[in-house]
Formats: C-alpha cells, sequence, structure tokens
C-alpha cells in the first residue's frame, strides 16, 4: 500500500517536468537552422523572462502592440517577430526611454507574462530563406526560379505582373517604374529593405530585367532604373513595400515550427501593411 501511495505522490508532483521555456525554443531553432549562429546579431529576446513557459508561439512580421493583444487573446505568450519591437534596428530601449509609448508596451508584455524574440539575421541566413521561401511560395513562382533570387517566368506585361502581386499578396500601395505595356520575363528580387547596393547588383545583372524590392531610397535605386529606361534598357521597378514583401516569410517558418512542436499552438499573425492608398 505504502508503494502504492508514493508512485502516486511521485505521478502528482511532476507535472511540471514537460514545459517548455521560450529559451528552450530558441535553443531548438538555433540547433535546426543550417547556418552558423553570430555572435553579434540582433535576434535576441527584446522583452521578457526567457525562463516563462510556452503555452502558445505567434509568429510575426512586427510585434506590433496589435499583434500582441492578438496572440494574448488566443493564449500566445511567446512571439517570434522578424523586425524590431522597440523602434530601432538594434531595440536599444535607452532610444526611447522617455516615451510613454515605448513603457506601455513593455508594460503589457510584463502585465500578460509575455516574451519577445527577434527572429531576423537568421532566418535569411538559412539555407534556403525562409524569408524569400514563403513570399515566392505566395508569387507561385517556385517553378520559375533560375538561381536564387532570379525567376524566368511567362512573358507578362508590367501591369499585369502588377495586378498579379495586388491579387496573391492583397497589396494595395505598390510602387511602379516603367512601362506598364513593356513585357517582361527576367526578374530579380530584393525583398525587405536590403539596400540599395544588393539592389544594383541585380539590375545589373543580366538575368534582371524588371527588379522587385521592399523598401528602397528614392534618391538611389529609383532614378537608376529611370536613366537605365532614358538610355533604351529594358527595366522596370517594383516597390512592395517592406511588409508585404516579407510577411509571407514568417507564415511559412510558423509551419516549419510546427514540424518540432506539433502538439504547441503556433499561429502566424499577420501584421499588415500601415499603409493605406488615397483615392
Amino acid at each position: 500500500m505504502k508503494k502504492i501511495l508514493y508512485a502516486l505522490f511521485i505521478f502528482v508532483t511532476v507535472p511540471s517536468f514537460g514545459q517548455l521555456t521560450a529559451n528552450e525554443v530558441i535553443n531548438k531553432i538555433k540547433a535546426e537552422v543550417n547556418c552558423n549562429w553570430a555572435a553579434e546579431t540582433v535576434d535576441n529576446i527584446k522583452a521578457g523572462n526567457p525562463n516563462t513557459e510556452v503555452k502558445g508561439i505567434a509568429t510575426t512580421f512586427m510585434a506590433t502592440l496589435e499583434v500582441l493583444k492578438k496572440a494574448n487573446a488566443r493564449g500566445l505568450n511567446f512571439v517570434i517577430t522578424h523586425e524590431p519591437t522597440f523602434y530601432s534596428h538594434t531595440d536599444d530601449l535607452s532610444t526611447h526611454a522617455n516615451s510613454a509609448i515605448q513603457q506601455a508596451k513593455l508594460k503589457y508584455i510584463k502585465d500578460n507574462d509575455m516574451v519577445v524574440w527577434r527572429f531576423h539575421d537568421h532566418i535569411h541566413r538559412n539555407n534556403p530563406d525562409m524569408i524569400y521561401e514563403g513570399v515566392v511560395d505566395v508569387f507561385d513562382w517556385q517553378q520559375y526560379r533560375k538561381d536564387g533570387v532570379f525567376f524566368e517566368i511567362p512573358e507578362m506585361t508590367l501591369a499585369e505582373i502588377v495586378t498579379h502581386i495586388e491579387t496573391k499578396f492583397g497589396a494595395k500601395t505598390l510602387r511602379v517604374v516603367g512601362d506598364p505595356e513593356e513585357k517582361f520575363t527576367k526578374v530579380g528580387m530584393a525583398l525587405g529593405a536590403s539596400g540599395s547596393g544588393s539592389h544594383f547588383t541585380r539590375l545589373d545583372n543580366p538575368n534582371t530585367e524588371l527588379l522587385i524590392v521592399g523598401e528602397t531610397n528614392e534618391w538611389e535605386t529609383v532614378p537608376y532604373v529611370q536613366d537605365a529606361i532614358e538610355l533604351g534598357y529594358k527595366k522596370a521597378l517594383i516597390v512592395m513595400g517592406h511588409a508585404d514583401s516579407e510577411e509571407a516569410g514568417m507564415a511559412y517558418f510558423a509551419k516549419w515550427l510546427k514540424g518540432f512542436y506539433k502538439s504547441l499552438p503556433i499561429e502566424f499573425i499577420e501584421a499588415r501593411n500601415p499603409y493605406w492608398r488615397s483615392k
């Protein structure tokens, strides 16, 4: 009888043995990506206790307060964001230390026992780049991939390609440089804020007639394309916006992560393009 009671006591007093912490999920991701983990990176916890028990995971392009509230309402207390949470690339809290906005956001995370971790550098360094894979899947262009970020698609006019993007992504604030009736087959991508250097490299590549980017400085890439067109080159530029050009990658990442935690609630929460188009 004593042995039975002892066994029962052991059973009921060790239910937390299998608890999963935010830090353990982070270490799992570090172990599963196929790139070396950099010593200096923005991929670290931005708010919350790393030893917090994970009840559910939300992946998102950007952990806005709206996204955090949606995650909390769904019982997802570990938020993995691609972009910064506190208004600078490094999430330096001292930059906006006196801001009531930042203080309110930190309070919300603390009061609801949440953890926010950024996954930016290494999701791009993984092979394949998960952000690009998610976006290309939405484009439905995997079969047209020529080499990495270059694609050879069936011939379409620039206007038709724009319509394709608007339809697939629900994108409403595209900006376009080029003749809408010009036909293209060779497309290059430079998603997110990859910088004008990557834009110029792709534009100068013979595999790029049309370049699709996330965002750009209007005084660098844009006039480069304008001048190329004026000189008779077959070129065009589509600026999708940062969110529209990368958000699908975090949906792709959520599916990837579910492969390791099949019984844990994991959801992608859309941050959405914050801009709207005036008539």
